[in-house]
């Protein structure tokens, strides 16, 4: 890819839709609650763009290193950042 590609256009992530349909399913107190296909749709969407936001904002903290790598050091670096940051 180019240069001049836009870094979310770099960056590819995949959600299964049956593990986020799980994820939302731990989280009910009724077992008898049911998902939608348009709400799992939803939260895999949004998963991914924060996927690809977490990863932009640590190839940034790493750059800002002058290192060429992203680790883990930087993704936890900017989780602080992400958790207190208004939506």
């Amino acid at each position: 890819m180019s240069e001049k590609t836009p870094l979310n256009k770099k960056i590819s992530t995949t959600f299964r839709h049956e593990v986020i349909k799980e994820l939302l399913k731990s989280t009910f107190s009724n077992s008898k609650n049911k998902i939608s296909e348009d709400a799992i749709e939803l939260m895999v969407d949004i998963a991914k763009l924060m996927v690809v936001e977490y990863s932009a904002r640590a190839c940034q903290q790493a750059q800002m290193e002058s290192k060429s790598v992203v680790t883990l050091d930087h993704v936890e670096s900017i989780l602080a950042e992400m958790h207190s940051s208004p939506v």
